[in-house]
């Protein structure tokens, strides 16, 4: 497999400890298998392990300078990290899931320090304790917010003074008789600076500064409510007094769905959003459909497969999901079913058609769902159908429209 031009400049380049900040779909995979060197640990989200990502693109690379490889889950490393050995490169894929630190502080012997994951404090103390020779960072989407920035730069080694760095990018918030609450900053003038700082970490671009990118279109289908949903969206508010709880299932039944507890069996409802999946089956022979919720992604599964559409479903209990997707991408003809927040890890260049029958309220996992099927290998044409039912669905599109996480407290005014 030969690298892109921007893949081996960056070879060339050979960096020890670097950022690969580069957009969905642009082989941040390839380009650190081609930079690691000797023993090598890929740290990296269950999913990715499981599909075996890194090892199938490993099998890609003709020349390449790895002894062994050893791919590990993040649950994995934060459980085992005191007795890992050290690896002459570590690779963190999807690290900004791994970049755990917050404006907050907490007390340790008296001594106020910044707030982590514990995931994020593992990896600070493997890395000082081990002292790889090369160290890569891999997402498509670093500035989960400022915080995380920061995390990553520290784990790169770099000595920014935390203090220095929450009074310049968040302001803290008044909130009488309550903890201190920090808010991120929002003029252009802090958000340019955050940029320049993310591209002073590595390597950075989208895809359109490497190659001619086809058109990508975006389509939104408002899809009414039935006369069941508005019935029972009515209803909800006496049986869920919390506001926070009540958007969560109210966007539940614009789905067509109501999960019930463990002592009650969920409700599902006749939803117009099934037959718009099926109407875009009938036109595209490969379709990728994204919901976010369990019931509303075995609702798909069972209409789809009724119509004769071979059905393939990715969620968090999906095993061998390396052999799923391989089966998906050799299909003549069939539909993937993702649950949102799975949307990392994984590619099906030959879809043309995305659809999301619900969003995750993450922008994160929004650009991640993107890039599954827009990749530098293949590129062509892609059409993705938002489709949108009711007050809570719409607010959740209006969020990630302007790159921001859907927050129930923000919608509610609270």
């Amino acid at each position: 497999m030969k690298p892109y031009k921007h893949q081996q400049e960056v070879i060339d380049a050979d960096p020890k400890r670097t950022a690969l900040f580069f957009s969905c779909g642009t082989g941040k995979t390839f380009l650190a298998l081609s930079l690691a060197e000797g023993n090598t640990l890929v740290i990296c989200p269950k999913t990715i392990r499981d599909a075996k990502t890194w090892e199938n693109q490993l099998q890609s690379i003709v020349v390449h300078k790895i002894s062994f490889l050893k791919v590990i889950s993040k649950e994995e490393f934060k459980r085992d990290h005191e007795d890992l050995p050290k690896f002459q490169t570590v690779i963190i894929d999807e690290v900004h899931t791994v970049c755990g630190l917050t404006p907050n502080t907490r007390y340790v012997k008296k001594q106020a320090i910044p707030k982590a994951s514990q995931l994020f404090e593992a990896c600070q103390e493997y890395l000082k304790r081990n002292k790889p020779d090369r160290l890569y960072l891999c997402t498509a989407t670093p500035v989960k917010n400022p915080m995380s920035v920061l995390a990553a730069a520290w784990l790169l080694g770099k000595d920014w003074d935390f203090y220095n760095w929450r009074a310049t990018f968040y302001v803290r918030l008044p909130m009488p008789g309550r903890a201190e609450i920090w808010g991120v900053k929002k003029d252009s003038e802090t958000k340019n600076r955050l940029a320049k700082v993310v591209k002073s970490l590595g390597f950075t671009g989208k895809m359109s500064d490497f190659t001619d990118v086809p058109e990508q279109t975006h389509i939104v289908k408002h899809i009414p409510l039935s006369t069941a949903q508005e019935k029972r969206l009515k209803e909800i508010p006496m049986e869920y007094p919390d506001p926070i709880v009540l958007v969560g299932k109210q966007h539940q039944i614009e789905q067509g769905v109501l999960k019930g507890n463990e002592f009650e069996k969920s409700e599902t409802f006749d939803t117009g959003k099934i037959d718009a999946i099926l109407d875009l089956c009938e036109q595209y022979d490969k379709v990728i459909v994204f919901a976010k919720y369990t019931e509303q992604i075995g609702l798909i599964e069972q209409a789809i497969k009724k119509a004769g559409v071979p059905v393939y479903c990715l969620t968090g209990a999906t095993k061998d999901r390396g052999n799923l997707i391989k089966e998906a991408e050799a299909s003549n003809r069939c539909l993937v079913v993702c649950q949102s927040q799975i949307s990392a890890g994984y590619e099906l260049p030959s879809f043309r058609c995305t659809i999301y029958a619900s969003e995750s309220w993450s922008i994160v996992d929004h650009v991640q769902s993107v890039g599954r099927s827009l990749r530098m290998n293949k590129l062509a044409p892609n059409l993705y159908v938002y489709l949108v039912s009711g007050k809570v669905d719409k607010a959740v599109r209006d969020s990630i429209i302007n790159k921001k996480d859907f927050d129930a407290r923000v919608y509610l005014k609270l």
